[in-house]
């Protein structure tokens, strides 16, 4: 029985089972995080986002983003509340979904290019890696002739380079420039963004 324990098949059994045990663990935290969330229990520290108030967990805010555990720290800690300025309640509540459960929206994925483009600054703002690829990937599969042009200088002005290879792409793609260049938008980008225009130009010729 050693010798089976060891190098035999039950040896890999034990092992498959430790595995399907890890692997469930792995996937209820998200799930039992975003209920602790819910349920507001134990919570020290109260967020006013605008007129709204949002009851967290300081020892998750701080294990998930840097800002948050500068901000829970000291005299702001003591008092147990922050305020955030400048972001609009629906984008944090979803940044905060985000920092407790790893998901936007129970896994159904970021709602909205807008919704993205929002939480992206967001999570820039506080430091969530994650989030911040998830926003970046929304916007860079949903970019299309009416948005490549503002696509664009949103890659260029949050430093996406996966969002702004994508609009490359896009645009020199097919007969995408043909329609792109006769319009208001492009005119605009080209004044203000020459750089851009200059990486057209080599990628396509027909500019």
């Amino acid at each position: 029985m050693m010798q089976d324990f060891y190098g035999g098949d039950d040896y890999m059994h034990i092992g498959d089972n430790a595995q399907e045990i890890i692997s469930a663990q792995e996937v209820s935290l998200p799930v039992q995080l975003g209920d602790l969330l819910k349920g507001g229990e134990m919570t020290d520290v109260v967020i006013q986002v605008n007129e709204e108030l949002f009851h967290a967990h300081s020892s998750i805010l701080r294990a998930r983003s840097p800002v948050f555990k500068e901000e829970l720290s000291g005299s702001v800690f003591a008092s147990r509340a922050i305020m955030i300025k400048d972001m609009k309640t629906k984008v944090f509540k979803y940044l905060l979904q985000y920092i407790y459960t790893d998901t936007i929206d129970g896994n159904h994925g970021i709602p909205s290019s807008n919704l993205a483009r929002h939480l992206l600054v967001a999570a820039d703002r506080y430091g969530i890696k994650g989030l911040r690829i998830k926003c970046e990937g929304k916007l860079s599969k949903d970019v299309s002739l009416d948005s490549v042009w503002s696509c664009f200088i949103f890659a260029e002005e949050h430093n996406c380079s996966k969002l702004k290879e994508a609009c490359f792409k896009f645009a020199t793609a097919g007969t995408n420039l043909a329609k792109l260049v006769f319009t208001e938008e492009y005119l605009q980008f080209m004044q203000n963004y020459p750089d851009l225009v200059a990486e057209l130009r080599k990628r396509s010729m027909l500019l």
